[in-house]
């Protein structure tokens, strides 16, 4: 069972009604399929996944190759590809504009945003950094010559790793993987969220997206909001709270 005594749920629900978190429930939907962020790798779901398995749920972890917007939608469509059901798409950060595109397949029936980026068509993640103030500009970064990026260590670990030990914030910064520039300009194509449920789980001490626009996306999409009181990096810092919500969504679609 979640251990709730560090979740808030301070939860609105866009069409009226609460959504209540009891204990992680028995899933309609038994396929979920996870999506990672920028410049990390699926390890980064390990405690979420631990507890979703646990509970019955077959859980695939995709790994991005961050080389285009489009390689990552293809990655995660080999993933859906293989799935024996319906799926509940799942994906944190950087991942929200992968899922928005990759959850147009008809095998997805809902999706979930963890601190994510939650673009409309012809948005990008650019975009919606640029709408909202942030600490994570482009100084913070080191690109190079043919187009990759990496978060400068003292940013990941001020804005990233915050709510991570710092031993597990200078690992993440320092294996961090190299991603196209380019991934936070593309122009999101399509919106899967336009036309099936979705979550977002807020982190509200987000330094790098910032709590008031996962919110502000949120609303604009008719998302169920859950709240949870940490950092960007929710998958690792609190994976329970982050399965029990995957888990109730798995529930709620059909």
């Amino acid at each position: 069972m979640i251990n709730f005594r560090t979740l808030t749920l301070s939860v609105s629900v866009t069409l009226g009604a609460v959504m209540a978190l009891p204990g992680m429930a028995i899933a309609d939907v038994k396929n979920i399929v996870l999506v990672h962020g920028g410049n990390v790798d699926g390890s980064t779901w390990r405690g979420v996944y631990d507890q979703l398995t646990a509970e019955g749920l077959k859980v695939t972890v995709t790994q991005l190759p961050m080389t285009s917007v489009e390689d990552d939608v293809a990655a995660v469509q080999r993933s859906l590809d293989v799935q024996d059901g319906p799926v509940l798409l799942v994906g944190h950060s950087y991942g929200g504009v992968v899922i928005t595109e990759a959850g147009i397949d008809p095998g997805v029936k809902g999706l979930v945003y963890v601190t994510a980026f939650q673009p409309d068509i012809g948005e990008s993640g650019g975009d919606l950094l640029a709408s909202a103030t942030s600490d994570f500009t482009a100084d913070k970064l080191t690109v190079t010559d043919d187009g990759f990026l990496l978060v400068n260590d003292d940013a990941f670990l001020s804005l990233a790793g915050n709510g991570l030990s710092e031993e597990d914030a200078l690992f993440l910064a320092r294996s961090q993987a190299w991603a196209n520039a380019e991934n936070l300009s593309h122009k999101v194509t399509s919106a899967a969220w336009q036309d099936k449920p979705s979550w977002m789980t807020v982190a509200t001490e987000d330094l790098l997206i910032s709590p008031e626009l996962q919110r502000r996306m949120a609303e604009r999409a008719g998302s169920t909001v859950i709240e949870i009181t940490n950092g960007h990096m929710l998958p690792m810092t609190n994976p329970d709270e982050v399965a029990e919500v995957i888990a109730q969504a798995a529930k709620a679609v059909n």
